[in-house]
């Protein structure tokens, strides 16, 4: 197993032969036992490894062309969606001022159903205002 390290190859353990690992047994926590070594990655391919390719494993280009050559709806798609939610709002508003309306009216008749509404009943005449 070879670590790149910038534009060369070389084996690991670096240019002297010695092991790029840390011994770190001496260090005190309960998970780290005797002769445990950490090998740590270049910072450059640490810091680099969130950049991401614009190929991918072929070679080709990853946005590719969409067979429809649009990525999104045409303006006439747009304007037909946008132009039926509308008509559709009109109606139903329409049709909730016509419903309103006819169920606001008031009867043909009202009949005189109070007690001094009787034709018999004795009408006294109010107190005038102050």
């Amino acid at each position: 197993m070879f670590l790149r390290m910038g534009a060369r190859e070389q084996p690991p353990g670096g240019e002297n032969g010695e092991n790029d690992a840390e011994d770190i047994s001496d260090t005190t926590a309960p998970s780290i036992g005797p002769n445990t070594r950490i090998e740590r990655e270049p910072a450059d391919e640490r810091l680099s490894r969130h950049e991401q390719s614009d190929v991918d494993a072929m070679g080709r280009d990853k946005r590719r062309q969409v067979v429809g050559g649009a990525y999104g709806p045409t303006f006439a798609k747009q304007a037909t969606l946008y132009g039926g939610a509308l008509l559709i709002t009109v109606i139903v508003v329409v049709g909730l001022i016509l419903l309103t309306g006819e169920l606001d009216k008031a009867p043909e008749t009202n009949e005189d159903k109070a007690p001094w509404a009787a034709p018999e009943a004795e009408q006294i005449q109010p107190e005038p205002l102050q």
